[in-house]
């Protein structure tokens, strides 16, 4: 097992701690992960700063007809998602050390409270969806936009979490080591942009 250096190569516990010890370079997952969050991340801000130019053309936001945003639940809905920051990095953590049943514990825990994030923010969008239109005016063709983009990164990282739970079921892999770290790094990611987000759907009620 110590003479294990690649993780292609790492299988346990043992092998997994070893190549961490011996990593020189970040691996091609973890370089994979940060192109695809530099990738999101230009869209995302590309909507955000639509959204603002918008705000500055208008006259008045949202517009007449539109309710203004509430400010409690979102904020709530926002600190739970930003906890989830936690037990992710304990979990990448966990298995860099090659502990492969406290990273499962670790990644259901954020599974379930990051799914719970998303079910209630799928119901205060059903309720948006009510109150006006997408289509009706600017503010809410941008509001909307900029809502799912950010719901959207949220399943993104539900479907990698899910993906890497069947894979923990067959052991702790050097890949699946790597796996878990891009997995969290992307969490991070979703985290952050979900405080621009939240910050900018609230503006015109804060």
């Amino acid at each position: 097992m110590n003479a294990v250096t690649r993780s292609t190569e790492a299988e346990g516990g043992r092998a997994v701690r070893a190549v961490e010890r011996n990593r020189r370079a970040q691996p091609n997952g973890i370089w994979g992960v940060i192109l695809l969050i530099a990738t999101e991340a230009t869209l995302l801000l590309a909507i955000v700063g639509a959204y603002w130019y918008l705000r500055f053309q208008s006259t008045q936001w949202p517009p007449r007809g539109v309710p203004s945003p509430s400010v409690a639940l979102p904020f709530v809905l926002l600190g739970v998602l930003l906890l989830t920051s936690v037990p992710m990095a304990l979990a990448a953590a966990a298995t860099k050390a090659g502990h492969v049943g406290p990273t499962r514990a670790l990644l259901v825990l954020a599974l379930l409270l990051q799914a719970g994030y998303l079910a209630v923010q799928i119901i205060l969008l059903r309720k948006d969806l009510l109150d006006f239109s997408p289509a009706a005016t600017a503010y809410g063709s941008v509001y909307f936009t900029m809502i799912v983009a950010h719901h959207a990164h949220v399943v993104i990282g539900l479907l990698l979490d899910v993906g890497i739970l069947v894979k923990l079921t067959g052991g702790l892999t050097g890949y699946r080591a790597v796996g878990v770290r891009a997995i969290a790094l992307y969490w991070h990611f979703v985290n952050l942009t979900a405080i621009v987000v939240v910050l900018t759907q609230l503006a015109p009620s804060l």
